[in-house]
């Protein structure tokens, strides 16, 4: 008995690619004031956006202002999409 090439057990189906597990985890990113310490998750996809968006330095993280206080806010940990990493411990000590 020959199996016909077209049969459903005879093709192997493709392997979805997993995502980063950091960011399948993570869907938001954590930011920090860096004047009143307020935290806010922003969705990861918003940052993602504007650090495509951002035409600036790429060393310089996707910054956004804090709603308590006007101050500015930093990631406490994004990967940017150029593969730079940023921390807030790059701004401020523990």
């Amino acid at each position: 008995m020959r199996m016909c090439p077209v049969s459903k057990h005879g093709k192997k189906g493709k392997k979805k690619k997993k995502a980063n597990t950091r960011e399948r985890k993570n869907k938001v990113v954590n930011y920090i004031c860096l004047d009143c310490d307020t935290h806010e998750e922003i969705p990861l996809s918003v940052v993602r956006d504007f650090d495509a968006m951002d035409l600036g330095d790429e060393s310089v993280a996707p910054r956004f202002s804090c709603e308590q206080c006007g101050g500015e806010m930093y990631p406490e940990y994004y990967k940017g999409i150029h593969g730079i990493e940023y921390r807030i411990t790059d701004v401020r000590p523990i």
